[in-house]
């Protein structure tokens, strides 16, 4: 008989031991490996197969840079349609629209439901205005510009996929880039519930596209527009004429566009009979919150380190009224008679020994765009001849006293030029206009007879300083 010592029996009951534990961890980890695979994924039309279905049975997301792909196969019913969120002539704001070949395509199975405006309300030829026989022809869009097609018609053109271009563009459609109020104007119609703390749901635009203008020449003299721009929107990078035309050599390669907020100003003029003023229509228009311009302001505002006063703002002055004179004297087409110009000054630094007000006279060459915003926020009248030295009253504060001047090349008799006047009474604010006489036209008041565009600017403007004067004190005095 086999007899096993003690010390035999003590290693094989550790042998046993050692041998039960390994069994019970090699299921522990056998089970923890069960729990962590993953039950096949349900199959089901997520946005990443929308974007990206050149192979159905694939149910793995596809990499960030494949959702670039709008996929639709052979299925025309898939192929997305264009939506109008807001339009007036010369402005238009709608989802999915194509560009194919430098031109843009309104995909509509039914333009009358779907309220499709007519080609040339939306967009022109893009060639500068000349004010020439024959200019209005040659302004006319062709279908180099714009085509509204149906689906089926976009499957045959585009094929069965395109290439998608994510976010809000802004595009203008024009030789001219200085339209920034218009834009947002138009853009902040799909927000109705901005108040007047200048916050808003919005995004902001992702590209500026500028078909028809050449990356040298959308920068003006003193680079303003590119840092309002930068300041404004500093994710969203500008597509000049040379991007334009980069898209438009990919022959076989169609783009859709989430959202387009399309721009153009010969558009605009076609259909306005102010012939040239199509800021008017917008605020005419377009129903939208009142505190719309404020996201601007705020954002400009809040870059320069300076606070936002938002619905505050709108009470009477209580400091000591500021009056801003902004001079062009030497520089550009237009400036005030060089005497006239003294004797303005004179009577301007009168004003502020008799009233107490507080008088600034700058040049208007030498500001920069912090400088514009600081004069705008600070001024309750902001004077200047008629041009860009106007344009700080974009950031005036609004109340009572807010007031424009302009000085007018044109006498009444020849034209009256009216988008700034325009403008400011889109922003609550009042404009006066000066035509060489003591008589001060306030907007909308200009005798209908004499709204004609086709006077040329004057390089000397005369003027009556003492009516300049006059009219200051009569606003401030309707404050008090």
């Amino acid at each position: 008989m086999f007899f096993l010592t003690r010390r035999t029996r003590r290693w094989l009951v550790y042998l046993a031991l050692l041998f039960v534990l390994f069994i019970i961890f090699a299921e522990v980890e056998v089970e923890q490996k069960v729990k962590e695979k993953k039950p096949p994924q349900k199959k089901e039309h997520r946005i990443t197969e929308v974007w990206n279905r050149a192979d159905p049975e694939d149910i793995i997301p596809p990499p960030l840079l494949e959702r670039t792909r709008l996929w639709w196969g052979t299925n025309v019913s898939a192929i997305p349609t264009t939506n109008i969120h807001r339009h007036v002539p010369g402005w238009t704001l709608m989802d999915n629209v194509y560009v194919f070949r430098g031109a843009m395509y309104i995909v509509s199975d039914n333009p009358e439901q779907d309220r499709i405006p007519p080609i040339p309300n939306m967009i022109s030829s893009g060639k500068p205005i000349r004010r020439e026989p024959g200019d209005e022809h040659r302004r006319e869009p062709t279908d180099q510009n714009m085509q509204v097609i149906t689906s089926r018609r976009a499957l045959q053109l585009f094929g069965r996929s395109v290439k998608r271009v994510e976010g809000t563009s802004f595009i203008i459609y024009e030789p001219s880039q200085q339209i920034l109020f218009g834009l947002w104007r138009t853009y902040s119609t799909l927000d109705l519930r901005m108040e007047s703390d200048g916050r808003t749901t919005l995004p902001a635009p992702q590209r500026i596209i500028l078909p028809h203008i050449i990356a040298s020449h959308w920068r003006d003299g003193r680079g303003l527009i590119a840092r309002l721009l930068t300041m404004l929107f500093p994710s969203a990078h500008v597509q000049p004429a040379e991007t334009w035309s980069d898209y438009s050599d990919l022959h076989n390669v169609a783009h859709i566009y989430d959202r387009i907020l399309l721009s153009d100003r010969t558009a605009a003029m076609r259909n306005s009979q102010e012939q040239g003023a199509p800021f008017a229509l917008l605020t005419g228009q377009f129903n939208g919150s009142p505190w719309w311009w404020k996201p601007i302001k705020r954002v400009l505002l809040n870059a320069v380190g300076r606070e936002y006063l938002g619905s505050k703002e709108m009470g009477r002055v209580k400091h000591k009224p500021i009056i801003t004179y902004l001079a062009s004297q030497g520089h550009g087409s237009r400036s005030l008679h060089p005497d006239d110009h003294e004797d303005l000054v004179r009577q301007l630094n009168r004003l502020e020994g008799l009233y107490g007000y507080s008088i600034r006279v700058h040049q208007w060459s030498t500001l920069t765009l912090q400088d514009q915003l600081e004069i705008g926020r600070e001024s309750d009248i902001l004077m200047a001849v008629h041009g860009e030295g106007l344009l700080p009253f974009m950031w005036m504060s609004q109340s009572p006293a807010s007031s424009i001047i302009e000085f007018n090349s044109a006498e009444p008799e020849d034209g009256l030029y009216e988008d700034y006047a325009q403008t400011a009474s889109a922003l609550n604010i009042s404009a006066y206009s000066f035509y060489g006489s003591s008589v001060a036209y306030k907007f909308p008041d200009h005798p209908k007879q004499y709204r004609i565009r086709n006077a040329a600017h004057t390089q000397h403007i005369k003027i009556d300083g003492n009516a300049v004067t006059a009219l200051c004190v009569d606003i401030l005095s309707w404050d008090e």
